[in-house]
């Protein structure tokens, strides 16, 4: 069983396509905290909802006064009878009370203001949540292109490799017998050396480069991930989003703020029960309390609002003036990587076309490079120019797709749109 899950899992190694990638990106950590921090602005937001809500306490009290205290207001002429009658007179130095009381806000301004404010912070929130997804996404592609070109870089290696190796056999017999002098096998075996040298150095930043794939994934890549790119969409700079809606959240709060100097109104509901021993006659007593009543709270000076209210309309400023600044520099960034890919689209024309020619070159030097007519030194040269026009092609790709990604991730393009 477990060979069967080892091998099921080395096959989904390699049938890993871009679109799974971006899959499980979002189902890490960090697209989780992301994710926790929208639920988090929800529960602040119904947090305010809840406060119109009435709020019901229990409590229970046992006091001791120095004098004789009223378990319950007694009217004079209640009090007279008592006193005519000779009966329990409900004062007592010992109480215990148990009750309960309800309080329900009927107009508190800044509970509906902050309630709107939150809304925003959720969008806010939301956007956040988007914009570290794309970038996480943006960096996939970046790795994933950088792998390509490594691998590609590779395989041109290789492919000078067998070429050059092909050359060492076709000299052999000649440099056996003596009509080739053996320091052209020599310098064909060195540089043959010279490429494994760099091979192996490209194999240590393909390692490396994979790392950072399964950090953002947590999957193993053992081969290149080859995808499609589409046009990106031009859309709203999604790094503004979130400031705009921090910019009206900001507004609420100063209004919430500002209202706070409004009169608060509430409905109250208290009850309870004391429990004494009447100072006259020594007996026990007990009497029910219950009483409503509208409640209106103004605080008509209040210096520390007014602070309140300077540092909001700061907080809105510094929203404003930082939307103004993304706005900017996206902006440059956006028109310094579109006349970048026009450069780099012409030069990858212009690249392959080079790796057609060099390749024909590298035809005719083996040829004279057999033939004798050409030294050592100049049929390398030809194997180089090749091998470099190829690296130049995939670096020149890799350029490209890096390019696109940063334009999707400024547009906050769907990723596994305009990379299949």
């Amino acid at each position: 069983m477990k060979k069967l899950s080892l091998v099921l899992i080395a096959a989904s190694l390699y049938a890993a396509d871009i679109g799974t990638l971006f899959d499980a990106i979002k189902k890490q950590p960090e697209t989780k905290i992301d994710n926790l921090q929208v639920k988090n602005a929800k529960i602040a937001k119904k947090s305010v909802i809840n406060s119109l809500y009435p709020t019901v306490n229990l409590f229970s009290s046992a006091e001791h006064y120095n004098a004789p205290f009223s378990l319950r207001p007694v009217t004079p002429t209640q009090s007279a009878y008592l006193l005519k009658t000779n009966a329990s007179i409900p004062f007592s130095q010992n109480i215990i009370r148990v009750g309960f009381d309800v309080s329900m806000p009927l107009f508190i301004k800044t509970i509906y203001d902050n309630k709107e404010k939150m809304s925003h912070i959720i969008n806010a929130a939301k956007y956040k949540a988007k914009l570290n997804l794309l970038q996480r996404e943006s960096m996939l592609v970046i790795y994933l292109s950088n792998l390509n070109y490594l691998y590609s870089l590779k395989k041109a290696l290789l492919v000078q490799k067998n070429s050059i190796q092909e050359s060492i056999k076709a000299i052999e017999v000649g440099v056996k017998v003596g009509r080739i002098p053996e320091f052209k096998l020599l310098r064909l075996k060195d540089a043959v050396n010279q490429i494994d040298i760099k091979i192996n150095d490209i194999d240590s930043k393909i390692a490396d480069t994979n790392s950072k794939i399964y950090t953002l994934t947590k999957i193993h890549l053992k081969k290149p991930i080859n995808f499609q790119t589409s046009s990106v969409k031009k859309e709203e700079f999604l790094a503004v989003k979130p400031i705009k809606e921090n910019i009206k959240a900001s507004l609420l709060d100063i209004k919430a703020k500002k209202d706070d100097f409004l009169p608060k109104v509430f409905f109250k509901i208290s009850a309870n029960r004391g429990f004494g021993w009447a100072y006259n006659t020594k007996d026990s007593v007990a009497l029910n309390t219950a009483s409503a009543g509208i409640y209106i709270n103004w605080n008509i000076f209040n210096k520390k609002r007014n602070s309140e209210v300077q540092k909001a309309k700061i907080e809105y400023m510094n929203s404003k003036l930082t939307l103004q600044k993304t706005i900017k520099e996206l902006t440059s960034q956006i028109e310094k990587i579109d006349k970048t890919l026009k450069i780099v689209n012409r030069s990858l024309s212009l690249a392959k076309k080079s790796v057609k020619i060099k390749e024909e070159l590298l035809k005719s030097a083996k040829v004279a490079f057999k033939l004798g007519t050409m030294t050592v030194d100049e049929y390398l040269n030809y194997e180089n120019d090749l091998a470099l026009a190829k690296a130049n092609v995939a670096n020149l790709k890799a350029t490209k797709n890096s390019l696109i990604a940063q334009k999707a991730f400024i547009y906050g393009n769907n990723f596994k749109k305009v990379f299949k």
